[in-house]
């Protein structure tokens, strides 16, 4: 029995944990602003509007209802919102470390970013996909000997890597800050193909200033769903989360709000509607 004791012990020491800290409600009271991350490149689902500066997007009108949700929560007329551009590489460290409450883009859950935050029920449905110049490649097999660019600190990076080998054809892939950066690279000919979600590459092809020459593959590389990030151990903000997507999905607004963001890139999927469906959870 010591023994066993000991060990169970030695093995609580070992588990790490997310350090104490106040709610992320309480924060947002405090300091009366809500911290919000979001992509400047993520079009059509979170990016720097060209007109006015301010972030836009489908995931950041989510945001905002979150906003308006914690307003409600705390009984305050009113809380700042402080957006916070972020990329891949600082998107997880900022909410684990507490520069933004909640990141707002295109995150897809994975079991190694669970170690240090907590994600929102899912809020869209994607896949990886291909971009690639129309004179060079239109098919993954045609990419062989040649370059593709994929924004660093995706799950894209894998599931490119993963589809290559699966089918085969040895290219080489070319690490980008950003999913833009990586389209400015197509545009210059300095890759012939692009990898990252398939609405995200038709969004930054259209706020990219679109052009000719460019085709988007059919084939999918993986199956990508998107979440909001909130803080690792803070339940009562992630139900705030939760409920208010919940509520959403109940109600006609997600038809609206998904004709005004995503409509022009086509309706939503079956497996969309039935994620939507899914977790239309009842009060």
């Amino acid at each position: 029995m010591k023994l066993l004791a000991a060990t169970l012990l030695g093995l609580a020491a070992s588990i790490a944990l997310p350090p104490a800290h106040a709610g992320t409600l309480e924060d947002i009271g405090k300091r009366g602003a809500i911290r919000l991350g979001y992509s400047e490149t993520k079009a059509p689902f979170s990016f720097k509007a060209k007109d006015d500066g301010q972030p836009a997007g489908f995931a950041v009108e989510l945001c905002k209802r979150v906003a308006l949700a914690a307003v409600q929560a705390l009984r305050v007329p009113s809380v700042k919102l402080e957006w916070v551009a972020l990329d891949p590489s600082t998107r997880i460290d900022a909410v684990a470390d507490g520069k933004v409450d909640i990141e707002c883009s295109t995150t897809t859950p994975t079991l190694s970013r669970r170690e240090r935050v907590d994600f929102s029920i899912p809020f869209f449905a994607d896949a990886a996909t291909l971009m690639g110049r129309s004179d060079k490649a239109i098919a993954i097999p045609e990419l062989r000997g040649r370059r593709i660019a994929v924004a660093e600190n995706t799950t894209t990076v894998a599931a490119l890597e993963r589809g290559l080998r699966a089918r085969q054809v040895g290219a080489e892939i070319v690490k980008a800050r950003t999913l833009a950066q990586a389209f400015g690279m197509l545009k210059a000919g300095e890759v012939d193909a692009i990898a990252g979600d398939r609405t995200a590459l038709v969004g930054t092809f259209l706020i990219g200033g679109g052009g000719e020459g460019f085709s988007v593959f059919a084939e999918d590389l993986s199956y990508e769903p998107y979440s909001l990030v909130v803080r690792k151990g803070d339940d009562r903000f992630r139900l705030l989360v939760d409920s208010v997507l919940a509520r959403l999905y109940r109600s006609d607004d997600i038809d609206a709000l998904y004709a005004q963001w995503l409509l022009p890139l086509g309706k939503p999927s079956p497996a969309l509607v039935a994620l939507y469906l899914l977790n239309a959870m009842p009060e």
